[in-house]
């Protein structure tokens, strides 16, 4: 693993040209030193910044959370049969979900054969996809923690209480620069941006839940995973983003795990079975 002391005093791990920062390190400025955004993406977040701003949602940095044990809950493969289990955690357990798993909770409602509720939801796409994860066979929408990057129309669409953070400022292109507490480091990815509130939150133990987009049979361009599933190439590179935001927090001495279907984390005890999941949280 390349670790890159910089001379603005962060520490970056490099993972395939992309530098992921120590985002725990305190006393530093927190600076983004990526160059992976064009133009058109560059004047169309300046504008989601400047609408969702204009709003006046509630900073999630005001706030003064403490929640020690924390699932972060994706679609990933297996995730509408799987998501059962979350029923059985611990009432202590904070479950934060993000991508399409709020569309497909199955846990709440006069139907559901297990209940359990969603403490926030986490969304950071800036494009008009992002409306695809607004919620159509129910009506539940928990807290949700939004980037100020995020759709503004997904967000002005959005049901439940709303708040945001501010993401860390980026080198390469001028954005408003907004007075909070703390910045969180997302790379446009909604579990690097849960991991980073889940650090702010106090977390002692993370559990990744279904943190993948592999699938169970070929596709063309896909590549064949150790476990005989699939996925594409630059899914593996959102995981090696991940795994290097869950080095730092390791290097924090908090405690991961991963019950995916994805490749390997190498900065995460890999959990196989929904025992070893209860236990995880059950033994402190």
């Amino acid at each position: 693993m390349l670790i890159k002391k910089h001379k603005n005093k962060n520490d970056y791990i490099v993972t395939n040209g992309i530098y992921v920062r120590d985002f725990a390190k305190s006393s530093v400025l927190p600076v983004d030193i990526n160059t992976n955004l064009n133009k058109t993406d560059h004047d169309l977040i300046v504008d989601n910044v400047l609408e969702n701003f204009s709003q006046k949602y509630q900073n999630i940095d005001n706030e003064d959370f403490y929640f020690p044990n924390i699932v972060i809950v994706s679609d990933g493969f297996g995730f509408k049969d799987k998501q059962a289990i979350l029923a059985r955690l611990p009432k202590s357990v904070t479950i934060i979900a993000v991508n399409g798993a709020l569309k497909e909770w199955r846990l709440v409602g006069n139907s559901a054969i297990a209940k359990r509720v969603i403490d926030f939801y986490v969304v950071n796409n800036p494009y008009a996809e992002c409306m695809s994860y607004l919620p159509d066979k129910h009506r539940y929408y928990p807290r949700c923690i939004a980037s100020f990057k995020t759709n503004p129309t997904f967000m002005k669409e959005y049901q439940g209480p709303k708040y945001v953070y501010a993401p860390t400022n980026s080198e390469t292109y001028s954005s408003i620069d907004f007075n909070t507490n703390y910045k969180i480091d997302d790379y446009r990815n909604p579990v690097c941006a849960a991991l980073g509130l889940a650090y702010r939150f106090n977390v002692k133990k993370i559990l990744l839940f279904c943190c993948d987009c592999a699938f169970d049979y070929e596709k063309s361009a896909a590549t064949k995973l150790e476990n005989g599933l699939w996925q594409y190439p630059q899914h593996e590179l959102s995981q090696k983003i991940i795994d290097s935001n869950l080095y730092w927090l390791k290097n924090k001495k908090i405690e991961v795990a991963d019950y995916s279907s994805g490749i390997k984390y190498d900065n995460a005890t890999y959990i196989t079975n929904e025992v070893d999941i209860l236990e995880y949280f059950e033994n402190e």
